[in-house]
């Protein structure tokens, strides 16, 4: 039987707010790779059999009380996503999201203008802090940005990509913070601003 653990967070901000001062920009992710994997394909089967739901979870500000409330009936929609030969899921409001944006991003990148997607994230407008902050590391470099979102979780690509993103922690909080983002929320932030700005392109286009 599943074991699952409910790690939810709520607050618009509880990414970037929760974090202790680090001499590191990015820390390591706080759920292993093996754990992410499984939240990870419990969000592909969710974006799947319930694409309408994912899209409208998605179109919520980041991390919402709205969008943490639509998140909770992940686990009540009856189509068998929550298998029962995991060992174990960590349920995060945050990497639920993210890995629900990551599906689409991963399957709308390489049908986008990328210079045109680049542009994007430099004047989508965010929802709320958290998706301010979201934009502005993946617009200061789209490449490390949709190269973390793509790449496999503990892997080489991962953390080098999470490292250049990492230089601009600073350039991206307000100049009385000192924050410090674990790579596991990195992961999410940025998959929330490239399916922000993608959905933003096809609006544009429509």
């Amino acid at each position: 039987m599943a074991m699952l653990f409910l790690a939810t967070l709520l607050a618009a901000g509880a990414d970037l707010t929760a974090f202790q001062p680090s001499p590191a920009a990015i820390r390591a992710s706080v759920d292993a790779p093996e754990q992410r994997q499984a939240l990870r394909q419990f969000s592909t089967c969710l974006a799947e059999a319930r694409p309408r739901w994912a899209r409208e979870l998605l179109a919520r500000p980041y991390l919402s009380q709205d969008q943490a409330y639509d998140a909770s009936e992940a686990l009540s929609g009856g189509d068998r996503c929550l298998r029962e030969d995991e060992v174990e899921l960590v349920f995060r409001t945050s990497s639920m999201v993210g890995g629900l944006a990551e599906h689409f991003v991963r399957g709308e990148i390489g049908r986008v203008d990328f210079t045109r997607l680049t542009r994007t994230l430099a004047t989508v407008e965010p929802r709320n802090v958290s998706e301010d902050f979201a934009l502005c590391m993946a617009a200061a470099n789209p490449g490390a940005a949709r190269d973390l979102a793509l790449s496999e979780f503990g892997s080489d690509a991962e953390v080098a990509a999470a490292t250049q993103l990492g230089r601009y922690v600073e350039r991206c909080t307000a100049s009385n913070e000192n924050l410090t983002v674990d790579l596991q929320s990195l992961r999410a932030l940025t998959s929330i601003a490239l399916y922000r700005s993608i959905t933003a392109m096809e609006a544009a286009r429509n």
